[in-house]
């Protein structure tokens, strides 16, 4: 199953009737879509790892959740419990920057069926703290400012050891 991934500019007003619209496109296209609040994404490389993450986790027979959409979730927020990586990462009324990783199918398809305008610029690092991924302020100084992307792929990877 290959994926792909993306980010838009939208204003969430219903986030469960997107994420129910998302399930029902998903089910009619044999594919499984992850959204996420893009503030959690530190550049398209933490999305991505994070969805390889989950496909390793999947090869393997290791997976935590049902789906790798939720177990991409998972990784990219660096949590262990499915209610905990919602809380943090998934949208929410007043979401404005998506992350989408679509796996089975072409995200632009998912991306045109909710009527959204793809933007990647949303995936980027620069102006995000980390704070929003758990990692302390303490943490977060211990390191220049252009590798802060460095630590959210830390914690990232860090998740498996804690399996």
């Amino acid at each position: 199953m290959t994926h792909s991934i993306a980010g838009v500019r939208t204003q969430i007003s219903d986030s469960e009737a997107v994420i129910q619209e998302a399930h029902r496109w998903g089910t009619a296209h044999a594919a499984e879509a992850m959204l996420a609040d893009a503030r959690l994404v530190f550049g398209p490389d933490h999305l991505e790892t994070a969805a390889r993450h989950a496909e390793r986790a999947r090869d393997s027979s290791s997976m935590i959740t049902r789906s790798v959409a939720m177990e991409t979730l998972l990784y990219l927020s660096g949590q262990g419990q499915v209610s905990e990586a919602i809380e943090m990462a998934g949208i929410r009324v007043g979401s404005t920057n998506v992350a989408i990783c679509v796996f089975g199918s072409r995200v632009d398809n998912l991306i045109e069926a909710l009527g959204w305008t793809r933007d990647d610029s949303v995936l980027d690092a620069q102006g995000k703290s980390l704070r929003a991924l758990g990692i302390s302020p303490a943490e977060e100084a211990t390191v220049p400012q252009e590798a802060l992307r460095d630590l959210a792929l830390e914690r990232t990877a860090l998740l498996d050891a804690f399996r």
